[in-house]
């Protein structure tokens, strides 16, 4: 199984990655974003997604090797 990992994942750009991903069978999909913008999740709402993720929370988890293999990162993030 392929797992991959977007940044920026509930903006227009990273949810259409996803939605890619998702058309082509892949669905074990980290979602990272800001969540303190509540409403962001909308964009991700039918989307096949494995876990969505605080940006925050998200890089040290990485670094501990808490996501396992993975085999792509979409870094669509930004400031």
């Amino acid at each position: 199984m392929t797992r991959v990992v977007v940044t920026g994942a509930a903006g227009f750009i990273g949810s259409n990655i996803i939605h890619g991903l998702n058309a082509r069978g892949v669905d074990d999909v980290i979602a990272v974003d800001d969540l303190r913008q509540g409403d962001k999740f909308r964009n991700l709402v039918d989307l096949r997604i494995a876990d969505y993720v605080d940006q925050n929370d998200f890089y040290a988890r990485f670094a501990d090797g808490h996501y396992g293999q993975v085999e792509a990162v979409f870094h669509e993030g930004a400031c």
